[in-house]
């Protein structure tokens, strides 16, 4: 959009967060885990203010899960960013809430979420190509373009 090329943007922006916001409603907000799942939360992060949101509320789940993080007994208290006990004792409280992702779902949100920032970085890619070519706007019809246009106007009259 910064670039003159509003139709291109806007389908763009609205691509991005639809394949985002759909991950998510197929694996809910514990699709994006910055604790567990971190090669998958950089590609969710590309997103910008939808994978931001996304982290946000999951963290506030987590946050809802643990009233008291620096008890010795609470399973976030300890966090190694490895799956190891502390992971199944926080998926046991997310399953007795209702919040577990289930085995084949959860791939499936997470490659969509994940996706959607890859296909968020890709659209930042060409617009800085963009811009170094110089190319702003629009694009325009060709000459070659122009003129076959001008000949069927012309026979059609």
């Amino acid at each position: 959009m910064y670039l003159g090329r509003w139709k291109r943007g806007a389908i763009l922006f609205v691509t991005v967060g639809a394949i985002f916001w759909a991950g998510i409603a197929l694996g809910g907000v514990m699709t994006v885990d910055s604790r567990y799942e971190s090669w998958w939360f950089a590609a969710q992060s590309l997103t910008g203010v939808n994978g931001l949101v996304g982290w946000y509320r999951q963290e506030q789940v987590y946050k809802d899960i643990s009233s008291d993080p620096e008890t010795e007994n609470n399973p976030l208290a300890h966090r190694s960013g490895r799956p190891g006990p502390e992971q199944m004792a926080v998926d046991y409280e997310l399953q007795r809430r209702g919040l577990a992702l289930a085995t084949p779902t959860e791939g499936v949100a997470r490659a969509y979420t994940g996706v959607a920032g890859m296909l968020n970085l890709l659209c930042i890619f060409d617009a800085m190509m963009l811009c170094l070519l110089g190319i702003r706007g629009e694009p325009g019809r060709t000459e070659p373009e122009k003129a076959g246009a001008d000949d069927k106007n012309r026979e059609q009259v």
